[in-house]
């Protein structure tokens, strides 16, 4: 077991054996291929009773031990326990609405839009004015698809653009990278395709954890907490969370291929008790396929 400091007043621990109990509060997400399964000893259907207040500016998150502040006074993203909790949040709903609506078909694809080193771009509102510009122009010409466009910084702050587009009239999509480049012309495009991938979602949304170390986490300073973290076009889906005890989970995922497994204990150290244990797992039935 280990243990890691989350705030000062909590710690999660880390259990050796994934072992919820029958009547455990569960919530499911189905995503085409992939299930993520979400089990809470002390359960809540939503956000009521998951939060602890513990002074005038803090609350505690029950579930992850995160201490998460009320309000910030940077519009700036960051890299603390609450930013953390925030981003990691918003990151879950966008690997799931990626899953839910692309698996890698041939009618879809992920497009790079980049912008030239002389450019240097760090102003992210310009970077959301020049991509409606240049969806308007592919659709002119490629005709409508739905999208998902994720805004993305590197570590020094210059952003460029990961668009998944999918086009459900058609078998085979496909969009010449010499148009996309002539309608960005901005800097360097990419057209690729994502047959490959088991688990699209993923590879576009990484977590970051307590320590706060990797490339995601070094450039999470520049996201700004009122700019979307990804934008969609109104034909993508959101996928539905399921509720049920873990008894019920159990037999709906009878058959399906376990890929992930974790638990921890979320102890508020100040009282020396236990105020949440909680599971994760995932599915991926994909891996099995050939």
């Amino acid at each position: 077991m280990s243990d890691y400091d989350v705030g000062r007043k909590t710690y999660v621990h880390e259990l050796d054996i994934v072992n919820p109990s029958p009547g455990a509060m569960t919530t499911v997400c189905i995503t085409n291929d992939i299930i993520e399964v979400k089990v809470y000893e002390r359960g809540f259907h939503n956000d009521i009773g998951r939060f602890r207040k513990i002074d005038k500016t803090r609350y505690l998150d029950v579930e992850t031990g995160e201490i998460v502040l009320f309000q910030s006074k940077t519009g700036r993203g960051g890299t603390g326990s609450s930013d953390r909790y925030n981003w990691n949040r918003a990151f879950e709903r966008l690997r799931r609405i990626i899953n839910y609506n692309f698996v890698g078909n041939s009618n879809e694809l992920h497009i790079i839009l980049t912008y030239s080193s002389d450019l240097h771009m760090t102003d992210r509102s310009i970077v959301s004015n020049d991509f409606k510009k240049f969806w308007k122009r592919i659709k002119y010409y490629y005709g409508p698809m739905e999208y998902i466009v994720m805004y993305e910084p590197d570590c020094r702050g210059r952003w460029h653009i990961h668009v998944l587009v999918k086009n459900k009239d058609v078998d085979t999509l496909f969009i010449d990278n010499r148009s996309v480049q002539d309608i960005w012309s901005n800097g360097f495009t990419k057209v690729r395709r994502n047959i490959e991938n088991d688990n699209i979602g993923a590879y576009f949304t990484v977590l970051l954890g307590g320590n706060s170390k990797g490339k995601k986490a070094s450039c999470i300073q520049y996201y700004q907490k009122y700019k979307k973290l990804y934008t969609k076009s109104h034909g993508i889906l959101v996928p539905p969370l399921y509720h049920m005890t873990y008894n019920e989970a159990e037999k709906l995922l009878l058959g399906h291929n376990k890929v992930y497994e974790k638990g921890y204990s979320v102890v508020l150290e100040s009282e020396n008790i236990e105020v949440n244990r909680i599971y994760i797992m995932q599915y991926n039935d994909r891996k099995n396929k050939k």
